[in-house]
């Protein structure tokens, strides 16, 4: 079979030139460009069918022959381009070729399609065009210039810094990320740099690789040779660390990515530091706990899970399933159960499903209670916790035990107790508070409200003259003011104290006690604290509160007011001899016999003791006169007590407001100098206060302040008076007298001086230098006594029995000649104290006396008690016995007295032969007195002793 290709050949080398043409035709046509020639006149000479195909026009219009203008309007007329840009292309496309050069041009047809046209001048004018279908090609070149402008983009716009190397260490590109990551300079870093020109760089701008540079270039030069990938951490020049990942390309080059992780390893340190803590938590949580997965597989617990459930850090790997660790766990001996392993996994799994996360007590082999609870995830899964419970189980059971002795206490309080929310609602109240109040407990119980008790409670009866709702809104008023206490004063004559308390979080704490018999006892008590419990008058401190009351009145309306002392006389004798009840029973009588006689607006006080004030209005000073006299006259006539007449009186001070002053304390003053004045009248009487009185005073506190000073300058001295036995005129003694001379006073009266002494308690030194002095000087007399005088204020200080002692042993004196000398005054403020004191000095060797006897108030009774030595009868009788009978009978009887027990009876006073014979004849045994000698100082007493014992011989 001939082919086509070699009918043409033959035909070819039939026909000669004209075969050449054909043949040349033939290529045309077969090639893939359009190919056009035009002649000089823009004709064409020679055309392919691949033009006519690419531009789709007929050869029956485009021809050899056919000018290129019919050509463009023929395209035209195809669609390929619009008809109204023909003429406009046909001149560009003239002067193009005219120009004579080749250019090329790219012609989009309606088509879509893309054609290339290269058209070319021909050297003997004319010009051919090629054309060819480049719309593949246009089409693959935007793609890849999209694909290039979206890569450019993306490298752009990439968060991660990116360049990149060729084989020969060159970079290729970067983008602005890196640039801008490091600070880098793009004029310097941009494709062809090398890359150590690029790092020197890099070093310049501060940043730091974490080695020396030179060996950072080392290594970086090593790492490309190696072809090694690599990540290296480095630090850019502000501190913020960069992580650069290095990859190699098959080409030879490599890629580095850069990419700041500061945030991240923050983060991550973050988070190491977090999972530090957690797991520090995990295993420190008093708790044990484990998570499981959905498939109730473990996957984390901590130790003290383990020690619950005696498993080891083997047994509990995570993936370990639940029912594994049961039965584990009990096969341990860690709990023991009445359910199965596989009972206890599905009761698990019911709950985990059911999310009941409510708790589980499991009791251990070891007695403690483990807490178990179930907590499913939201993801799947589990939390189990584990919590030893025993010591609150303990807890639970001593606070039941704690409510019920709590509830207990609280129902056996003595006091009602109410706990109130802060809407005032009952909590909780025992029951002493209903009954208290008589309430129902069908009402009183809690929640209900205090309104609603006090509505209850009125309805009862149990708030007089009031309203609940007054009741009510008063009791919240009052809580608004805070914590405050109240008495509810019922109709029944009880009193009930309310205290109110708040609670730390809110509501109040009442409680309730019955104070009626507390309220009456601090009645009583406040009354006792004003008055006297003996005989209920006002007290001293009632009498003061009174006194200044009236004093403001006659400050303010005028008038006067007295003020009138009472001091009772003899009081102490009623007390000793009859004893402290019957002195107590003729204080109430003396209360009894003010109270009669004074005005109804009058007061009565007692002030301590026997003292007694009255505070009386009216005309004055004669109401106050007139009533003194009455009283005088009345309580110096008392009943018998005991079945015996005793002998009392009272002496009254009286002081006139404002005569007087308007000051209590000034006008107590006055009142208490007159009775001063009154006791030293002769007692029994009473005494108007005079202005002379206070100068009196004065005196004797001047007196009282000289006597302080006047033993340490020596202003004392003793004189000595004689005693002589009456059968043989024989000096048997002196008794020592103390005498007080003043620089400037001269001398002063020791009936001045010693009671003064006495009352400041100078008496005691006074005393103790008189001992001294007296034993000092008899210890150079011949074999006679010296006697004494002892204070009862000596008998009241310690040491007297010491003193006497001491004094004997300074002086060298024998006991038996000292002779103590004491008076009844002595024996009357503690008699049993005082006679055990006598009986010592009696052990010592001392002779004791009795002195001033008769004056006193139950001389005989002393006398039973203590064996006296010698009875001295005072010269107040002596000095009376011609005048007298009741003297002469007083000394006859006291002589016999003596003469019975055995006792010398010493007559005082004695001044003259008349009184001598007297005394001698009642019975006397020895006298002292003015008849004798009078006092001489201790120098004369040698010459005194030859006197008397002349006069004894010649008698």
């Amino acid at each position: 079979m001939t082919s086509t290709c070699d009918n043409e050949l033959g035909a070819s080398r039939e026909q000669g030139p004209q075969a050449l043409v054909a043949l040349s035709q033939l290529a045309l046509d077969r090639m893939e460009q359009g190919v056009c020639v035009y002649d000089a006149d823009n004709r064409i000479v020679l055309v392919n069918q691949r033009y006519l195909s690419l531009f789709d026009m007929s050869d029956d219009v485009v021809h050899v022959g056919t000018s290129y203008r019919e050509v463009l309007a023929h395209s035209a007329m195809r669609g390929n381009f619009p008809e109204s840009e023909i003429d406009a292309l046909y001149s560009a496309r003239i002067a193009q070729i005219a120009g004579g050069k080749p250019f090329r041009t790219e012609q989009r047809l309606a088509s879509g399609l893309v054609m290339s046209l290269e058209l070319k001048p021909l050297p003997g004018g004319g010009w051919m065009t090629i054309c060819d279908d480049v719309s593949r090609l246009a089409r693959l070149e935007a793609e890849l210039r999209v694909q290039t402008e979206r890569s450019q983009h993306a490298l752009s716009n990439m968060s991660h810094g990116l360049i990149m190397y060729d084989a020969n260490s060159r970079v290729v590109v970067c983008n602005e990320r890196f640039l801008k990551l490091y600070n880098l300079d793009p004029a310097i870093v941009r494709p062809g740099i090398t890359h150590d020109a690029a790092i020197e760089h890099w070093l310049s701008r501060g940043n730091l690789p974490g080695v020396p540079a030179d060996e950072f270039r080392s290594t970086r030069l090593e790492d490309v040779r190696d072809r090694k990938a690599k990540t290296l951490l480095v630090m850019r020049y502000d501190g913020r660390m960069v992580q650069a990942v290095s990859r190699f390309l098959p080409d030879g080059g490599w890629v580095t990515v850069h990419e700041d992780v500061t945030e991240r390893l923050q983060y991550e340190e973050t988070l190491r530091q977090q999972n530090f803590i957690l797991d520090a938590a995990l295993e420190n949580m008093a708790h044990g706990l484990a998570f499981y997965d959905s498939d109730m597989r473990l996957r984390v617990c901590n130790t003290t899970y383990r020690t619950i459930y005696h498993l080891s850090q083997e047994e509990t790997r995570p993936g370990t399933h639940l029912g594994e660790l049961i039965e584990r766990s009990m096969t341990n001996g860690a709990f023991a159960s009445e359910y199965s392993p596989q009972q206890i996994l599905e009761a698990a799994r019911a709950r985990i499903a059911s999310r009941d996360s409510s708790p589980m007590r499991r009791r251990m082999s070891n007695d403690t209670v483990i807490s178990v609870r179930y907590c499913a995830l939201a993801e799947g899964g589990f939390v189990a916790t584990y919590e030893d419970i025993t010591e609150r189980e303990h807890a639970v059971e001593e606070l039941s035990e704690q409510y019920r002795r709590f509830d207990a206490a609280l129902n056996n309080m003595s006091q009602g107790l109410c706990m109130l929310d802060s809407s005032l609602r009952v909590i909780v109240c025992n029951r002493r508070y209903i009954e208290m109040y008589g309430l129902s407990p069908d009402v009183v119980k809690p929640g209900v409200s205090m309104r609603e008790i006090m509505e209850h409670s009125c309805e009862l009866g149990i708030h007089p003259n009031t309203t609940a709702a007054k009741i009510y809104a008063d009791y919240v008023e009052r809580l608004r003011e805070g914590e405050h206490t109240l008495h509810r004063h019922l109709s029944d004559g009880r009193i009930i104290k309310l205290n109110h308390k708040r609670m730390e979080h809110g509501g109040w704490v009442v409680t309730y006690e019955d104070v009626t018999e507390r309220h009456k006892a601090q009645a009583r008590v406040a009354h006792m604290a004003r008055h006297d419990s003996l005989t209920d008058l006002p007290n001293r401190t009632l009498f003061r509160e009174k006194m200044g009351e009236g004093l403001n009145q006659v400050a303010i309306a005028g008038g006067a007011m007295a003020v009138l002392c009472f001091d009772l006389d003899n009081f102490k004798t009623v007390n000793d001899r009859l004893g402290h009840a019957a002195g107590d029973r003729l204080l109430r009588w003396v209360a009894a016999r003010l109270k009669e006689n004074v005005g109804e607006h009058d007061t009565v006080a007692r002030l301590g003791g026997d003292e007694f004030a009255v505070l009386q209005r009216g005309p004055q000073p004669q109401s106050a006169e007139r009533l003194a006299r009455r009283l005088v006259e009345i309580i110096g006539h008392p009943p018998p007590l005991e079945s015996q007449a005793i002998h009392v009186g009272v002496s009254v001070g009286i002081a006139i407001a404002p005569d007087h002053g308007l000051d209590a304390d000034e006008l107590m003053k006055c009142a208490d100098l007159a009775l001063y004045q009154a006791k030293a009248k002769g007692r029994g009487a009473y005494q108007l206060f005079e202005p002379e009185m206070e100068e009196e005073a004065r005196s004797r506190h001047a007196l009282e302040h000289d006597l302080r000073g006047a033993l340490e300058s020596n202003q004392f001295h003793l004189v000595f008076q004689p005693q002589m036995r009456l059968d043989s005129s024989e000096l048997t003694g002196f008794e020592a007298l103390l005498r007080w001379k003043h620089p400037s006073r001269g001398f002063v009266s020791p009936a001045e001086f010693i009671p003064i002494a006495e009352e400041n308690g100078l008496i005691v030194p006074i005393g103790e230098w008189v001992l001294r002095t007296a034993c000092a000087t008899a210890a150079s007399w011949p074999d006679v006594t010296v006697a004494v005088n002892l204070s009862p204020v000596q008998f009241r200080s310690r040491g007297l029995v010491a003193l006497v002692t001491s004094a004997l042993a300074e002086a060298g004196l024998p006991p038996q000649r000292l002779e103590l000398e004491v008076t009844e005054t002595a024996l009357l403020d503690d008699s049993e104290a005082t006679i055990e004191i006598l009986h010592q000095l009696r052990a010592l060797g001392v002779r004791v006396s009795l002195d001033d006897f008769g004056v006193g108030y139950s001389s005989l009774s002393y006398l039973r008690k203590f064996p006296f030595d010698r009875i001295k009868i005072d010269r107040s009788f002596v000095g009376t016995l011609g005048e007298s009978p009741e003297s002469v009978a007083i000394v006859r009887t006291i002589a016999s007295l003596g003469s019975v027990l055995g006792v010398e009876t010493t007559a005082e006073g004695v001044e003259t032969e008349e009184q001598l014979d007297f005394v001698r004849e009642c019975g006397c045994t020895a006298v002292q007195g003015y008849y004798f000698g009078k006092p001489c100082p201790a120098a004369e007493v040698g010459r005194t002793i030859e006197t008397l014992s002349a006069v004894r011989r010649v008698a």
